[in-house]
């Protein structure tokens, strides 16, 4: 074969192959393009584009009065794509030094300097996704919209916003636990938890876009919008709660106990106002790392005696004055000695004695006596008031709550005495709180409760109605006897000091032994303190309680009434409506009002139901002279001239100075009180700029 025809041949077989080579190449863009084009355009949004959850915002948790408890706060990932379709570089290369000098002013981890390099670099490295800052804070993110570059347009302009929520605590770890918290690892307490499902709202969806391997950015338009969560609104009182938790916390700290809790709550309706906890830390501090008011559940002491007497009045067995063996102040049941706190001189003693000083034979041994041959009618009276279940309140983790009963293995010949003085039993600060409050309420329990209400947008979406547990646990009679005996501990019992003569207290101290797996621990009390306030007309029951105290004593009294006290002073001296009603006096000498400005002593005047008379003036001035009269404050204008010094005296400074400085005067000022002197007289010709001196006296 010629040369020639040789590589005619091979040219031949080469196009032959490109020929083939393209022929399967268009076929197959003809099977991607046409026939299996929905596949792989499906296949291609799956790797490059996806839909993430968008997170909805956590509702608000509220305090009584709207102000906020816990909130979530929008917090900003700001990134920036530099090669965003609007930004050309003429754009950029005239602006970038306006954007670095905004960040380094607003982000000084980095100087202008560094800024603008970490910028120049970002765009000569074709970033689509560069960090610019972490948890930016809402209105600096809604700010940067408007900077140099980013102020193209969203996405357009290069700014990329990645929102996320951050729950915070306006006022700090106040009622903490009761309130709640979402750990990192997901794990909620509290209202957070019990509310969850209302609180976190429903998802939205957005579509993002791959720019690199791990690196996704929004895609604008496409979003599907969350539903934002419903908003909590508390029993709590901000007030009261302050109150609490700073008295709770310094009786613990005087006392060197270990913890303590203490509960405010609204007779009628069972509301709690304020709730405090407090574990002692291993550097002595003090922290609220457990709801012990609803979930320890213990041996509650004393404070128990009030289910016991009200069995004992309730049966009919005995009256408030009938006389009981106290044999001294101790006493042999079985095989077990029980002893009072302190011995006795007595053998006998009223019933009314034994409760309000606390007699542990005597209460004990009239249960002994009566409910012996039938215990289960005396456990029959404490399932009556909730005291074997838990009381079914929003928060979740109430303790481990146990009454003995005789079906069960443990209970024994000495079970039913102990159990009528506290002891053998596991119940809750809360459940014990309950009882009292009970009593206050005329023998109505209710179920105490956290949340009144629940929002949607600021629209009322769910109200809390009083939810009653018994509508009545006993007689009327062995109510109006239950709070005689409550009044008797404070008026002449074991807590004498608690007595106060601004408004009455009732109430009952407790002291018990704390439990150990050896047994009860003799050097180691709860003790405790629970009543209700005003006692002729009951509003607020509290309950304080106080584990191992270790110093200035252990009885209920001295270590967990003054908390009380304290709780039971601030309510009353802020609340008037608790206060008794007071006649007028028709003989009440009125007060001596300042000259100032007319309207704001009327609306004084007014508030305090003060009569006023006003007499009108030549020039309709809104200042007035105030004068008393024998039965109401007399209002006669002021007669000021345009360019003329103003009499002010017998007016305050602060109305004093709001009409000179208003004038053009310079105004000088000495002492306190009423203005007595000045340094211009009356009617003498004034201009801008003079200045006048003013003198002050009580």
């Amino acid at each position: 074969m010629s040369l020639r025809k040789s590589i005619l041949l091979r040219t031949r077989i080469v196009s032959l192959f490109i020929i083939i080579f393209a022929l399967i190449i268009i076929a197959q863009a003809f099977e991607l393009t046409v026939t299996n084009r929905e596949e792989y355009v499906k296949l291609s949004k799956e790797q490059s584009i996806r839909l993430r959850d968008v997170k909805a915002i956590r509702g608000n948790i509220l305090s009584n009065d709207g102000r906020l408890l816990a909130t979530s706060l929008p917090k900003y990932d700001i990134r920036f794509d530099t090669r965003a379709s609007k930004i050309s570089d003429e754009l950029f290369r005239n602006e970038v030094d306006s954007l670095a000098i905004l960040l380094s002013m607003h982000f000084p981890d980095k100087n202008f300097n560094l800024w603008r390099n970490y910028l120049l670099n970002g765009r000569k490295n074709k970033e689509r996704y560069l960090l610019i800052h972490r948890n930016v804070s809402y209105e600096i993110a809604k700010d940067m919209s408007d900077w140099p570059i980013f102020r193209m347009g969203k996405f357009a302009g290069g700014l990329i916003k990645e929102e996320h929520n951050v729950r915070e605590m306006p006022f700090g770890r106040m009622a903490r636990r009761t309130i709640g918290f979402t750990s990192r690892a997901g794990n909620s307490v509290g209202l957070e938890l019990s509310f969850d499902s209302l609180l976190r709202g429903k998802s939205g969806k957005r579509y993002e876009q791959r720019v690199s391997a791990n690196v996704w950015r929004p895609i604008e338009g496409d979003e599907f919008e969350p539903e934002n969560g419903y908003d909590i609104v508390t029993t709590i009182d901000i007030n009261i709660q302050d109150v609490a938790e700073d008295a709770l916390r310094r009786a613990l700290d005087s006392a060197n106990a270990m913890s303590g809790c203490a509960i405010l709550m609204e007779v009628e309706t069972g509301a709690i106002r304020a709730i405090a906890n407090f574990n002692r830390m291993k550097d002595g501090s003090y922290f609220e790392s457990m709801n012990l008011a609803i979930g320890d559940a213990s041996d509650p002491g004393s404070t128990f005696k009030l289910a016991s007497a009200l069995a004992l009045l309730e049966e009919g067995f005995i009256e408030l004055d009938d006389s009981i063996d106290i044999n001294y102040g101790k006493m042999q049941f079985y095989d077990r000695t029980m002893e009072d706190a302190h011995n006795s001189p007595h053998k006998k003693i009223t019933f009314r004695d034994a409760f309000e000083f606390s007699s542990n034979v005597g209460i004990a041994g009239l249960v002994e006596k009566f409910f012996k041959n039938n215990p289960q009618r005396y456990i029959d009276y404490l399932s009556r008031l909730n005291l074997d279940r838990p009381l079914g309140i929003e928060l979740r983790g109430e303790g481990n709550i146990r009454i003995k009963s005789p079906k069960d293995k443990d209970w024994n010949l000495t079970t039913l005495p102990w159990t009528a003085i506290g002891y053998e039993s596991r119940v809750t600060a809360l459940q014990i709180l309950n009882i009292y409050n009970t009593i206050a309420n005329n023998g109505r329990m209710v179920r105490p409760f956290f949340v009144s209400e629940i929002r949607k947008t600021g629209k009322s979406f769910w109200k809390h109605e009083v939810d009653i547990i018994n509508e009545k646990v006993c007689s009327q009679a062995t109510i109006d006897k239950l709070k005689e005996l409550l009044v008797g501990v404070v008026e002449r019992g074991t807590a004498r000091n608690l007595k106060n003569l601004e408004y009455k207290v009732a109430g009952k101290t407790g002291t018990a032994q704390l439990y150990r797996i050896t047994g009860f621990d003799k050097n180691s009390h709860k003790a405790s303190f629970v009543g209700y306030f005003p006692a002729d007309k009951p509003k607020y029951s509290c309950i304080i309680v106080v584990n191992e105290p270790r110093k200035g004593g252990y009885y209920g009294n001295i270590i967990a009434g003054p908390v009380f006290r304290e709780i039971a002073d601030k309510v009353y001296a802020t609340l008037l409506d608790i206060h008794p009603e007071v006649e007028p006096d028709e003989n009440i000498i009125l007060p001596i009002v300042k000259d100032g400005y007319r309207d704001d002593i009327k609306f004084v005047l007014n508030t305090l139901q003060i009569s006023s008379n006003t007499k009108e003036g030549n020039n309709g001035s809104e200042w007035v002279r105030a004068n008393r009269q024998q039965n109401y404050i007399s209002l006669t204008p002021k007669e000021f001239n345009k360019n003329r010094m103003p009499d002010v005296k017998g007016m305050g400074i602060r109305d004093a100075l709001y009409l000179l400085e208003s004038m053009g005067l310079q105004v000088i000022t000495q002492g306190y009180g009423w203005i007595k002197y000045q340094s211009l007289p009356p009617n003498t010709p004034i201009y801008p700029g003079n200045k006048v001196f003013i003198e002050l006296k009580p």
